[in-house]
């Protein structure tokens, strides 16, 4: 099969720091390769992967915003669009499968290939696209598409080991609506070694709430952005995730349990598909009840949570489950 595979604008592919759906585009590129189709990577500059990449050198990933928070992060789709019309004219493919946030040549030419668009985040107001994938079954539903695909990961490269050190760590980038006070205050209400890790997105949230704590107690540490989670996971007690908005399905938390470690985190979006309570994690509403988890985390066992990942999320299931969408659209079906 002859696939095009459309990244995001806005960061390298895979990328170098923070950056989840560029890692999990990349990791399904190098999956569906291994498997013999061929595959045309469109991205950033700097991004590469195993087949054919086309670099698009108009956007400049290393000054892009880590998000989009307001309209002034939108970048425009048009240079991608541009490429992707140049290259369809002299190179046919069997199916696109977009992951970028406009999706501006499928929007413009509905019927000149089979497409599939995969949303990773909670669509914005008024949002309608055909052949919609989300990542869960409870974004499925926030988009109104029926259907869904998990994240996988290439669990047979994935480190883990059973051993823990004392901490915990919370992976995310810094900013008011990824919680990280909440888990500085379950933290020390359990009198817990916790490690803060991430790029700071909101300055002001770091420099007000965050950096007090992180003076008057020598338990909470900010390690900074880190290249790669697996080294910092795998050390772990437990990752504590502290979402207040809807995360669709987060991929570090796949991370941690494919490194042997448990889950502690609010059920908001996907992440309640992602723990089951008891057996690789805790489910929490509030600081208090993740205080309990962390003093409890010795009833869940890191090998279990190896097993589950190794159960529900490889890479080999995510691109089967895609590829049983490709034929779908090629074959006419529209959801």
């Amino acid at each position: 099969m002859r696939i095009a595979i459309i990244s995001t604008v806005y960061k390298k592919t895979p990328p170098d720091g923070y950056g989840g759906i560029e890692r999990v585009v990349y990791t399904l590129t190098e999956e569906l390769i291994k498997m013999g189709h061929q595959v045309t990577l469109f991205a950033t500059p700097g991004s590469y992967c195993s087949d054919k990449t086309i670099e698009i050198s108009s956007y400049k990933p290393d000054l892009s915003p880590s998000g989009i928070r307001n309209k002034s992060h939108i970048i425009s789709e048009e240079p991608l669009c541009e490429a992707m019309e140049d290259y369809f004219s002299k190179n046919p493919v069997d199916i696109i499968h977009d992951w970028s946030f406009q999706n501006l040549y499928v929007n413009k030419n509905p019927h000149n290939i089979p497409y599939i668009i995969s949303i990773c985040i909670p669509p914005p107001d008024n949002f309608k696209r055909k052949n919609l994938v989300a990542c869960s079954k409870a974004h499925a539903k926030l988009c109104n598409t029926s259907q869904y695909v998990y994240y996988g990961l290439p669990l047979n490269e994935w480190k883990y080991s059973y051993n823990k050190k004392e901490h915990f760590i919370h992976i995310a980038k810094i900013a008011s609506y990824k919680g990280q006070h909440h888990a500085i205050l379950a933290a020390m209400l359990s009198l817990s070694k916790l490690l803060l890790a991430g790029n700071i997105e909101e300055k002001l949230y770091f420099n007000t709430i965050i950096r007090p704590f992180l003076f008057f107690n020598s338990k909470i540490k900010y390690v900074g952005e880190i290249q790669g989670t697996s080294s910092h996971l795998i050390e772990a007690k437990a990752l504590i995730q502290t979402p207040r908005w809807f995360d669709a399905f987060p991929l570090v938390v796949l991370e941690s349990f494919a490194s042997g470690t448990p889950v502690i985190g609010f059920a908001e979006g996907g992440v309640k598909e992602q723990i089951v309570h008891g057996i690789n994690g805790f489910v929490c509403k509030d600081f208090y009840e993740l205080s309990a988890a962390m003093q409890n985390i010795n009833d869940i066992s890191p090998k279990t949570c190896r097993e589950y990942a190794e159960e529900h999320f490889s890479v080999t299931r995510m691109a089967k489950d895609y590829i049983n969408l490709y034929i779908d659209a090629i074959n006419g079906k529209v959801w």
